[in-house]
């Protein structure tokens, strides 16, 4: 017994949006969100600099550790806040880097000459 495509959607149930039973959120919150992950992958390329492995392992855990921390603020003045203190993070991370300098060919995919 065959079904046609008009039959099985014509009995199939109603669906539903995911974001049906969630608030709506304002356009702050996803430009604040756009910015929050461009911020983390600036981050994570930051820790390229640093020469030791477990240090860079480290600090990626710490800074996941604190964007997971706020992944659910949606207010727009403390998104900003975070945001800021990110920058001012990430300005630090990359001053200490530089003063740790090591040998960071083997994380930007170019062989070590010995």
């Amino acid at each position: 017994m065959k079904h046609s495509v008009a039959h099985a959607a014509k009995h199939a149930a109603p669906r539903t949006s995911r974001f049906a039973n969630r608030p709506q959120l304002p356009l702050d919150y996803f430009i604040n969100r756009a910015n929050a992950l461009s911020l983390y992958r600036q981050f994570i390329r930051a820790t390229r600099s640093l020469g030791d492995f477990q240090a860079r392992w480290e600090t990626v855990r710490w800074v996941r550790s604190d964007f997971e921390r706020y992944r659910d603020v949606v207010d727009s003045e403390k998104a900003k806040t975070l945001l800021a203190l990110g920058q001012r993070q990430l300005k630090q991370m990359h001053a200490t880097g530089s003063l740790i300098g090591g040998d960071s060919a083997k994380w930007r995919g170019k062989k070590r000459t010995e």
